[in-house]
This record gives structure tokens, C-alpha cells and sequence, in this order.
């Protein structure tokens, strides 16, 4: 019984949860994903905001919609969903932002 508790997997709203916090924790992150539009992989600079979310598109893609930057001046672009995922790596701060200190 104990180990069908271990072995059983995390369910998708479970994961998502995780995933969530994960990023509401970083400052910044990256995602890898293949852009159609330009038929390449890019590398977009994005963070977390109140009306991002994920969830698993009717072709069952995960799609995350999050606030993207612009890659050249990191101005944000607009909110944008992204499919055909690679990788997400996250940063958080060294120092504390001008926001927390007093």
C-alpha cells in the first residue's frame, strides 16, 4: 500500500501547483519553445503575473500564457501563450529590488 502512495504519479492540477509557485517565486524566466511563426527554436525572457496560467491545449500541448519581454531592451511585450515547450529555467534575485528595500 505504502509503495502505490511513493510510486503514484502527481496529478496534472497537482504539478501545476508546483509549477505555479515556482514561478511566482523567480524574478524572471526563461522559455526554450519552437516559434512556427519563424519556424526556429527562440529563447523568450518572461515572469509570472496574476492572469498567466497553464493548462493542456484540445491537441493535449501544455501551454503556459505568462507576461513575455521584448528580447533586445526587456520591455514587456504583452502577455503571450507558449506551446511546443522545451525548457524553462527560472532566475531569482541576488540583491533586493528597489520594491522591498524602505
Amino acid at each position: 500500500m505504502i509503495e502505490e502512495i511513493i510510486n503514484e504519479e502527481p496529478t496534472f492540477e497537482e504539478y501545476t501547483k508546483e509549477l505555479v509557485e515556482q514561478f511566482k517565486q523567480a524574478d524572471h524566466f526563461y522559455i526554450i519553445f519552437y516559434c512556427k511563426t519563424r519556424e526556429d527554436i527562440e529563447k523568450r525572457r518572461c515572469y509570472w503575473d496574476d492572469t498567466s496560467k497553464i493548462w493542456i491545449t484540445k491537441k493535449g500541448k501544455l501551454a503556459i500564457t505568462c507576461v513575455a519581454l521584448d528580447n533586445e531592451d526587456y520591455t514587456i511585450d504583452g502577455h503571450r501563450t507558449f506551446t511546443d515547450i522545451f525548457t524553462i529555467r527560472g532566475w531569482q534575485p541576488k540583491v533586493a529590488t528597489s520594491e522591498g528595500v524602505h
